[in-house]
């Protein structure tokens, strides 16, 4: 036995080729043998459960395709789950309107806490997908104002939502017993709203809803999109002046773009070029900015050579606190993102206010100072009254104000950029120092403003 092991050993040594080939043969016969005991370890599908050809997985597995349910083995988590509706609107509904899943009949736990899920939805949320939007007082003229009309002596919030939906209107007006669909028009602007006492009629259909009365009218928005301002181009000819949309970063600027382009139909350019905007449909970053095909400039200039470039500019001016904390967010987390814990808490913030809050106020002094025709746009204000400070911003642009595109804006106006308000910072991460130095650019900018009888800052920017 011992000869034979010695010529095993010296038949290697002379052939070590053979020898590597021979461990990566006994390597991979492992490996089989090792994958196929996984194999056999795991479950069959039984006919009574869901087949994997419809994207549905065995009990037991992760479910990837609920996203942020994260209903994994054994349904551990009990989150909240307001958001199944809201997400995928009637994908959990069957034709009879009944809440369950497209994905066949299941049994035992999946068929109880998926039960359980879209019971607690629909007593947290009972209009689905849609938006509430108010009491307000019944239109003058109905036929005109809303279009589709409807009686349901069983009213209730979702039928007369779906209704509006099949019919692909973006309002739902709840009256007593009848549904009136339409779009938000001079005719029922949605502006004044009512109290909503005066609208609390109880559904025939669901006792803990309200329904309005015929004279005051619930209104929820639906799922449809408006169409009316999504329709966007370069500019038929050339434009004669270069007018900026100025703002110090973080103060709204793709956001404020996002609404010119609805509220004209014509896209907005940009002195720099951002790859990701461009691929999110603002199709005027690649333009050079002095190409005269978009509506206006975007910019964050503030030198007065950059500044005297433009014939005229909207000047954008936000909250220091909200506009700093906003870029670096942008800076380390992107447009939608969120810097990390360690960068608030490392000295990237520190260093970054150091460096960012002089150029808040020296940006605004600067175009207050170099502008040739200034219109000044405070973030808080747009926001608060979006249809009165839009139609200013598109006066400016010298394109005809439309009240019916505006209105459509307003149905419109998040767009793709708007960062979630949900992850909050649970401390304040302005030091004693850093509100001293920012308070006193803050009364240096409001001087500026009111020295030339303009508005100063909004209230809301000091105290802190």
């Amino acid at each position: 036995m011992a000869k034979l092991w010695l010529r095993f050993q010296r038949y290697f040594r002379r052939k070590p080729v053979r020898f590597f080939t021979f461990l990566v043969l006994y390597l991979t016969a492992g490996s089989l043998v090792f994958l196929h005991s996984g194999f056999v370890g795991q479950p069959a599908v039984s006919q009574g459960q869901a087949s994997p050809a419809v994207g549905v997985p065995a009990e037991g597995a992760e479910l990837p395709f609920l996203g942020d349910l994260h209903l994994g083995r054994g349904f551990r988590d009990a989150g909240d789950t307001s958001s199944i509706a809201r997400r995928y609107g009637p994908w959990f509904k069957g034709k009879d309107g009944s809440e369950r899943a497209k994905l066949g009949d299941y049994g035992g736990a999946w068929s109880r806490a998926l039960k359980g899920r879209i019971v607690r939805e629909k007593e947290e949320e009972r209009d689905g997908s849609a938006v509430f939007r108010g009491c307000f007082r019944r239109p003058d003229n109905l036929s005109l104002a809303l279009p589709v009309t409807a009686a349901m002596p069983n009213m209730s919030v979702d039928k007369c939502v779906d209704l509006c939906t099949e019919k692909e209107y973006p309002l739902a007006a709840l009256a007593g017993t009848a549904c009136h669909c339409g779009f938000p028009t001079t005719r029922f602007p949605l502006h004044e709203r009512e109290d909503e006492q005066l609208c609390a009629q109880k559904c025939s259909a669901e006792e803990f809803e309200s329904c309005g009365t015929p004279r005051y009218f619930i209104v929820y928005q639906t799922q449809v999109q408006d169409n009316r301002c999504m329709d966007r181009r370069f500019l038929p000819a050339k434009s004669k002046q270069l007018i900026a949309l100025a703002s110090f970063p973080g103060a709204g600027n793709t956001w404020a773009r996002h609404l010119i382009e609805l509220a004209t139909g014509f896209y907005t350019g940009s002195y720099y070029f951002d790859g990701s905007l461009y691929n999110k449909g603002f199709k005027g970053e690649r333009d050079h900015w002095r190409s005269g095909r978009t509506i206006c400039i975007k910019t964050h200039e503030s030198g007065q050579k950059e500044i005297e470039a433009f014939d005229a500019a909207i000047l954008l001016i936000r909250n220091p606190y909200k506009a700093l904390m906003a870029e670096f967010n942008r800076k380390y987390g992107g447009h939608v993102g969120f810097a990390a814990h360690a960068h608030w808490k490392g000295k990237e913030w520190p260093e970054f206010v150091r460096n960012y809050a002089p150029w808040w106020a020296t940006h605004t002094l600067d175009w207050l100072r170099f502008g040739k025709k200034v219109l000044v746009v405070h973030f808080e204000d747009l926001k608060q009254d979006l249809f009165v400070q839009l139609g200013r911003m598109v006066s400016l642009l010298g394109v005809a104000v439309r009240e019916d595109r505006l209105l459509c804006v307003e149905s419109q106006k998040d767009g793709n950029f708007k960062r979630s308000g949900l992850r909050k910072l649970e401390y304040d991460p302005y030091t004693a120092d850093m509100q001293k130095v920012i308070s006193a650019y803050i009364k240096v900018v409001d001087a500026a403003l009111k020295g030339r009888n303009l508005t100063g800052v909004p209230d809301d920017y000091y105290p802190r």
